[in-house]
This record gives structure tokens, sequence and C-alpha cells, in this order.
């Protein structure tokens, strides 16, 4: 889309609006957002309650400094908004008088207030920004705003991603105190909180501050490891090292802190940023395995046994692993050898399919349950794995509602489709895999805890290839079985050797697809060597997106309804609507 010329900015904007805001106004025009317009973008009860489900470190995390919140922002016309990383709110607390009169604001549970529904404005401008916004008065792009006087920041996860924003609103020419202040106050500690519960018991995590009087509060740095490579961190450790999303599961602690050593207790460090640390470091207390944790690498066949067991016994298999390298395969290796071979291999992929057909794929539907049904119905996979193996993969990605419904079926059984009030019984073995850690996710407060209990009775994990030290075996099994002796095609010791040094970000999925080059490149009866070997791949363009921006003018600013046209998450509507600017 060409960028707009600064005189298409109302003329109350260039010269007056701080630079931030300037290009947020911009953002707005490029929306197809006019200033007079009064729509109020929304979403339906029955998608807020699943935004609440599906947020529920709100409620563990927020709620309680809401709560305490509520005495000092009644004493004055004030509200405190919580919203999620599209700008939908979810909790408003405050003054009575001014939650009333914010209804015309639509500031209550419900609204959306992303940049895209409603311009420039703090909560949906500090998402778009990821740091701290005060919009006031005029500033405010749509006119039917300019009352207000919003100050907000956004939530960080422990692993780098916006959670949501925190926002505190007051009648424009009445903004009482230091709103800034307060709701970075107030962040602060909800992100200290919630990396210091991601790190509790089962993770290495350091505490960190260059004034020891600070340790222990929620101004310290908090970095959280796991096998000497950093996981996560509060906002201010991030800050402080630089740290993006990026960074969390790839950076080695020594990267950070030269030749550091874990050793439970009081230190000081020195880090790479010339900087010293009073630090205390915290041992994991536990590691949550299941009934039982396996590796799977170069002596993977006693462990794929024990798994093979498992499988037979009716116990819950969990495969992790890094993307590409072998779950599945291994899933349906372990199906064709159990006692459910005769049955099907039912799989299905949470994280590929619109959160919309997730339940109606896993649990079916009655005739007629929703518009564009089918007129027989659907039985659903969960029903048409009985006998058989259910395969549910990146598991880590299914929506909070569905995790409910999910676990009620394992406890119980039994399937109730969607608009249907019969049960059917429903006996098969549960195989799932995740390229996550699902004890993170649990303590980010997006996977249920009792579920992964139940859907990790055993857990077996698949090194990466890189780690794996029989990759030169590997690569010779791999070259025979994709039928290169049959054409006379071999590699060279040198070859392989030069295929095993490379790191291989995309697994056995990956080097598979670099031998099937090779044969396809290679003439009959040659031996391949080093010098035949395409280069290492680089990083490709993602594919052109879809007309994001005219389904969000379509549906006159409303997130929700253009995502489902679009059949994708509000969420990710939003990113990709950001990658365009």
């Amino acid at each position: 889309m060409p960028q707009r010329t600064p005189s298409l900015i109302p003329a109350c904007a260039p010269g007056v609006l701080p630079d931030q805001l300037q290009s947020s106004w911009q953002r707005s025009l490029g929306y197809g957002l006019t200033r007079d317009a009064d729509t109020q973008p929304s979403v339906a009860t029955s998608l807020l309650k699943d935004a609440r489900a599906q947020n529920s470190w709100i409620s563990q995390l927020v709620t309680p400094f809401m709560t305490r919140m509520q005495d000092e922002l009644s004493r004055r016309p004030s509200i405190m908004v919580m919203s999620d990383a599209t700008g939908l709110v979810l909790e408003t607390v405050g003054n009575r008088d001014f939650l009333h009169k914010a209804q015309r604001y639509a500031l209550a549970p419900g609204n959306l207030w992303g940049e895209h529904a409603r311009g420039t404005n703090a909560i949906g401008t500090a998402l778009a920004l990821g740091r701290h916004c005060e919009v006031a008065g005029s500033e405010h792009y749509l006119n039917r705003n300019a009352g207000l006087f919003c100050s907000a920041s956004p939530v960080f996860r422990p692993d780098g991603q916006v959670a949501g924003v925190l926002d505190i609103s007051t009648p424009a020419h009445i903004p009482g105190y230091d709103a800034a202040t307060l709701i970075r106050h107030v962040v602060c500690q909800i992100e200290h909180a919630w990396a210091t519960r991601a790190a509790s018991g089962s993770r290495w995590h350091l505490s960190l501050h260059s004034d020891a009087s600070v340790l222990g509060s929620a101004r310290e740095l908090v970095l959280i490891f796991d096998d000497r490579t950093l996981l996560g961190a509060n906002r201010l450790a991030m800050e402080e090292f630089g740290l993006t999303a990026g960074h969390f599961g790839t950076t080695p602690v020594d990267t950070l802190f030269p030749g550091f050593t874990f050793a439970p207790g009081n230190a000081t460090l020195d880090a790479v940023n010339s900087q010293r640390y009073y630090a205390r470091h915290h041992a994991p207390q536990r590691r949550y395995g299941g009934r039982g944790v396996a590796h799977a690498g170069a002596t993977a066949h006693p462990e794929q046994e024990k798994a093979l067991r498992i499988l037979n016994a009716g116990i819950a298999l969990c495969i992790t692993g890094e993307t590409g390298c072998g779950k599945e395969h291994l899933a349906r290796e372990l199906h064709q050898r159990s006692r459910w071979r005769e049955g099907k291999f039912v799989a299905i992929n949470c994280a590929a399919l619109p959160e919309s057909l997730i339940e109606s794929e896993l649990f079916g539907y009655a005739p007629g349950a929703f518009s564009g049904a089918h007129a027989r119905g659907y039985s659903g996979k969960l029903r048409e794995a009985d006998g058989g193996v259910l395969f549910l993969d990146e598991i880590g990605d299914m929506p909070a509602g569905l995790q409910t419904r999910l676990l009620r079926v394992l406890q119980e059984k039994k399937v109730t489709p969607l608009g249907s009030n019969a049960s059917f019984d429903v006996n098969f073995s549960l195989v799932c895999a995740t390229h996550q850690d699902l004890a993170a996710r649990v303590a980010e407060g997006v996977f249920r805890e009792d579920l992964l209990y139940r859907i990790q009775e055993f857990h077996l994990r698949i090194p990466a290839l890189r780690e794996r030290p029989d990759i030169g075996g590997l690569i010779r099994q791999l070259w025979q079985s994709l039928g290169a002796p049959g054409r006379g095609l071999k590699l060279s010791d040198e070859a392989i050797a030069a295929l095993a040094r490379r790191p291989w970000p995309g697994n056995v999925r990956q080097l598979i697809s670099q031998l099937r080059v090779l044969m396809a490149l290679a003439d009959d009866n040659t031996l391949i060597t080093a010098a035949d070997l395409p280069p290492e791949n680089g990083v490709s363009r993602p594919a052109p997106l879809p007309d994001e921006q005219q389904a969000v003018r379509e549906a006159q600013g409303n997130m929700s309804l253009a995502a489902k046209r679009l059949g994708i998450s509000r969420s990710t509507l939003y990113r990709r609507l950001e990658k365009r600017q």
C-alpha cells in the first residue's frame, strides 16, 4: 500500500502530535478509518468468554493487582482496563460513576481497541509500538474518544511476546495523577510475578541487580534457564541485556555470563555488557516428566520399546522435539507395531486448523448444528479413532476452551458432538506431539495443568538432528530408502561428513528434502562428492499475504468478523496487518 503523504493527515495533527502518534495517525488513515466514525467494534459474549479462557493469566496475575487498586481508582474519576494482545478489553475496574460514563466510550469488556478498530488510542498504539503510550483528548484519532486521557503499557510474557495491555483512562480535562508511573509500576509487578512463576520448581533462574538491596523486589532482573539455555525473562531483564523473543530457547548462558556455573545461593556476576551484578541462584526443585521420561536418539530402540509398551497399555504418550524431527513418523511406526494397529491412525494438527474448525473436527456435530453444517452431520476425529490411535500434533496450540472438553473426553471416554445431547463411547490410545515446553505453557497460564498430567503420562523426547551422534549413519539409511542405490548413486564419505556438520534447523524433514535435491540433480551411476552439495538453505521470504486490509474494511473495523472471513484468529490477523506497515 503506498505511503500517505503528511498533507492527508487532518490539520490538527502535524506539528502538534508526538512523532509516535503522527505515525499512528498515518496507520489509522491506512486502515480506512474516518475521524467522525461512530462505530464501536465489539465481539459477541461467547467470543469474550473464549478470550477470557485463553487468557487465564489475567485472573491469576492481574486481577489481584486490579482488586488492590480499586480503592485508589474509586477516589477519582478513573478506571483501569486490561486487554488481550489484540486489543480486546477483557476486564475493567474503577470508579463506578466514571465506569457508567465510560460506557459511551465503549471501555467495557468485549470492546475492541486495536488501532485497526479505533485508530490512534493508548491501548491499540501501545500494542503497535510495543511500549508505553499516552493519548490525550484530541490526540485520539476518532473524535468520539476526544473526552479521554489514556495511559497504557503492554504486558510481556516471559517468552518475550506481548500478552496484553494495561490501561488507565480518565476524563481528558482532569487526568488527576501520574498515570504513567502507576501503570509502569503495576506492569512491572505483573511481569516479575509471571517470570518467577514460570521459573518456579522446574527451572534454574537468576535474580540480578546492580544494587543488592533491590534483590527480592519486583525491580530485580529475572532470567530463566534450562540446561544452560536461556528460556525466558521479565521485561526489565530483556531491556537490560537487549533480549527479544528470538533469543529464548537459543541463547547459551555463557553468551551473557562467560564461564558461568550454576550454584545455589548468592554471588556476583560479570556480564558481557561490562556490568557487575549481585545475583541469587535459584535451583530447580522438581522436574515433571509424567510417569516416565525417555530420550530417543542414537540408542532410540530401547526407548521406543518402552513407548510401545506404554501405547499397548493405553497410557497417554507425549512426544516432544523440534519441528521436523520425526514425531509423527515415530507415532505412525508405533501404531503399526501396537495392539491398536487394526484401528485407524487419526491425525489432527491443532496449529494448522482455524480455531473455529478444531472443535467440530475433533468432536463432530449433529445435522444442522450450525450454518454450513453437512445435512448428515459429522462423526469427528475422536469417534473415528475408536479402536485405534488418536494423534494430536502441536497440542500446545489447542485453544483453552477445547482443552477442557478434551480433558472430559479422556476422563469419561465419551464424546458429545456439537448440537447433540447424545454421547458416544470411545476407546483409543492417545499420542500427542509438540515442539513447545508444555510445563512452561502451564506456567504462562495458556495450558491446563490437569490436561498436561493426563496427556503426558509418559514423555518421549526426540533430539534435534544436530544433537544425534549417528547423523552419518542416518544419512546412509535415508539415502538407501529414497532409492538412490537403484540408480547407482553413491555418496562419498566426504559428502556425508559435510552433510553431518550442517546445523539442520529443519531437522530430518530438511535433510530428506536436501537428499532428494541431490538425487534429482545427479546423473545415474555417479559418485556425489562434497563439491556437489548445494549451499545451506537461507531464510526464504514468506508467501504473499491475503488481503487482510480489505477484509477489515468490509467488516467495518470488526476484527473478529474479518478474521472469521479469512479463516484465521484475531491475533494472527493483527500480526499480518502489522507486517504490511
